[in-house]
């Protein structure tokens, strides 16, 4: 019993329930703490930050929604699946307030089961078709040179709610850069799907 009370310090001490509610508490608290937007400025004498979200145990779709809502200039994505409505009507929205905003996706994606590219398409987003050898397996969003979302989480609905994924988000001009040339190289060599 020793060894447990130094080794979990005061939550040891609580009743079971009391410890979950603050274990809970204290997970949440981290979370709101740790995510803010992709256009919050990095703290002083800090040049990059990496932060991480975990699913089906925290909010990462909310995340991802609000770092995609903070954009001010441009996003770029790179999309292996997209049915995420949440995720497409916040590409929309930012669309419409005059960021530039273009995909490109694995040659299924436009075809797949329950994908949102027709309501992009309709909306005025340019789509590229990743003409890669095999599948266009990336998870990315690169906003406003200023930070890169990317991870096992696919951009859909099951990836926050069904499957154990993960999200990392990447601040700092270096990391962009990388992730952008990369975008850049594989949409020269896709092709443009026709705006409805």
């Amino acid at each position: 019993m020793t060894k447990k009370v130094k080794k979990n310090g005061l939550l040891a001490n609580l009743s079971p329930k009391l410890r979950w509610i603050a274990i809970l508490v204290l997970a949440t608290s981290n979370l709101l703490l740790k995510n803010v937007s992709c256009g919050s400025p990095i703290k002083t004498g800090q040049q990059e930050q990496i932060e991480t979200c975990f699913t089906p145990e925290e909010p990462c779709m909310d995340l991802i929604v609000s770092h995609i809502l903070s954009a001010k200039e441009t996003i770029l994505v790179q999309a292996y699946v997209l049915t995420s409505k949440a995720i497409v009507e916040s590409l929309i929205q930012v669309h419409q307030k005059n960021v530039t905003v273009r995909l490109l996706v694995d040659k299924s994606t436009s075809t797949s089961h329950q994908t949102k590219i027709p309501l992009l398409l309709q909306s005025g987003i340019p789509i590229i078709i990743d003409k890669t050898t095999g599948l266009a397996h990336n998870k990315i969003i690169i906003i406003d040179d200023t930070c890169v979302l990317t991870g096992s989480f696919n951009w859909t609905h099951s990836a926050q709610h069904r499957n154990a994924e993960n999200v990392v988000i990447l601040k700092g001009k270096s990391y962009c850069k990388r992730f952008k040339e990369n975008w850049h190289k594989r949409a020269a060599a896709g092709s443009m799907l026709p705006r409805y």
